[in-house]
């Protein structure tokens, strides 16, 4: 059976590290997810929660009946109860489950790697406080307390940026127009002084693209890549509509998106000449 790392330090990571492993020693000996069920005497659902990592927080007892049947022993089952126990963990994004309904932040908690296309609103990861709270109201939320939670929650996952260990590596591509409606705001010129400060990171690469080009492929939708340094661990794309958040990881769909992501990079300014206009931006602001 190979060996299977779980990357970073999230234990959304772990847990579909868990969930990738167990998946992996029921296809190796050849058994059916009906073959299973029989045996535990499961419903299908909660073995297709497992081998999908749906599940809310991952059972010791569930993965010692996975192991009897899989025939897993010694070290082996050890390191995967281990896991299992690090897959439970609580991370900070589980205290502001009133904020995130999805697991989002988990997994760009352990992502070495974020690109993101915005044409809306700026990336969560380069916000101020103030901006924050005025897209926060503009999404119908008023109730102040709610208010300083959503800037609390979206603050902490920023510190993936400036973390002295591991730091991860953010490329965003930002249509132009959300620099011109950030500019409109009481809070514009610290928000773009706040840009042009993360643009000078080395881990940070920020590009606008022109309204000037016209309309450009691949501006239809939002959405952001993660990556991961483990090579066993899958790359993810996250899209968030007015409807639901959808996380995609088939390889189709993950380069289909990373294609996308390039051709919108090759008609943006490069990131030199995006400081030199964000630049711009603040004298006019000022």
């Amino acid at each position: 059976m190979p060996e299977i790392h779980a990357a970073g330090y999230s234990p959304t990571i772990k847990k579909r590290a868990l969930s990738r492993k167990l998946l992996a020693a029921r296809k190796e000996i050849g058994l059916t997810t009906t073959d299973v069920c029989k045996q535990l005497r499961w419903s299908p659902s909660k073995l297709n929660y497992i081998e999908k990592a749906k599940w809310i927080e991952p059972s010791s007892d569930a993965v010692t009946d996975l192991c009897e049947v899989y025939g897993i022993e010694g070290d082996e089952r050890d390191a995967l109860i281990r896991l299992t126990r690090e897959a439970r963990q609580r991370g900070w994004w589980s205290k502001y489950n009133d904020v995130f309904d999805n697991e989002f932040p988990g997994f760009e908690a352990a992502a070495s790697s974020v690109d993101t296309f915005q044409h809306t609103f700026l990336p969560g990861l380069l916000q101020i406080a103030g901006y924050i709270e005025v897209v926060t109201i503009a999404a119908g939320i008023e109730d102040p307390a709610e208010v300083k939670r959503h800037v609390a929650a979206r603050l902490e996952r920023q510190k993936i940026l400036t973390q002295v260990d591991g730091a991860s590596r953010l490329r965003a591509v930002i249509d132009e127009n959300v620099i011109a409606r950030v500019r409109q705001l009481p809070v514009g010129e610290a928000q773009l002084r706040h840009l042009l400060d993360m643009a000078t990171r080395p881990n940070v690469e920020l590009q606008v693209i022109r309204t000037g080009i016209g309309p450009y492929r691949g501006a239809g939708e939002a959405f952001t890549c993660l990556g991961f340094a483990d090579p066993g661990e899958r790359d993810i794309v996250f899209l968030e509509t007015t409807i639901d958040n959808r996380l995609l990881e088939e390889k189709d769909e993950l380069r289909a998106y990373r294609e996308r992501f390039a051709q919108l990079c090759t008609i943006a300014l490069a990131p030199g000449a995006t400081k030199a206009y964000l630049a711009q931006q603040l004298e006019i602001t000022g």
